[in-house]
């Protein structure tokens, strides 16, 4: 009795059979060699394959465009409540500025922020909104000081 053997796969084919009993294989096929794929440098996983840390969703969320559209009309919110209050009210000068370079101040470091950790948005425009974030956020930071600096020396 000859017995032979699958090329593709080496499993005893019976000697009154067709196809390999293992693979399906016809027993006259020829085996197809592969060709040897060389090995490839491990790579990094894709970022939302990486393991994050629970803070990294929380900045993710909080600086999406959404979440910077949000913080930037927050900021314009607050700066205009400050005008409004500084305008139609007597006496209220420190509060009125307060909340204005609050605003300011907010809108400045929600564009700092959101153009330092969106990665997804467009390279120049992140470096525009950090740039125009850092005088914002300059802007309402010193009249804060500015501010604060008169309220607490009495003048």
């Amino acid at each position: 009795m000859a017995v032979s053997k699958c090329l593709k796969c080496g499993t005893d084919i019976p000697e009154g059979a067709e196809f390999c009993p293992s693979c399906g294989t016809p027993k006259g096929a020829k085996a197809v060699a592969q060709p040897v794929q060389p090995m490839q440098p491990m790579q990094a996983a894709p970022m939302s394959m990486q393991k994050v840390s629970p803070m990294a969703g929380i900045f993710d969320m909080f600086f999406s465009k959404t979440g910077i559209i949000l913080g930037v009309a927050i900021g314009i919110l607050l700066a205009w409540i400050g005008v409004l209050i500084g305008t139609f009210s007597d006496g209220n000068g420190d509060i009125a500025t307060f909340m204005t370079s609050t605003g300011f101040a907010a809108m400045g470091l929600v564009l700092v922020a959101g153009g330092i950790w969106n990665r997804k948005i467009d390279t120049r425009a992140r470096l525009g909104m950090v740039g125009i974030g850092g005088y914002v956020l300059t802007v309402g930071l010193s009249v804060t000081t500015s501010l604060f600096g008169n309220l607490f020396s009495g003048a």
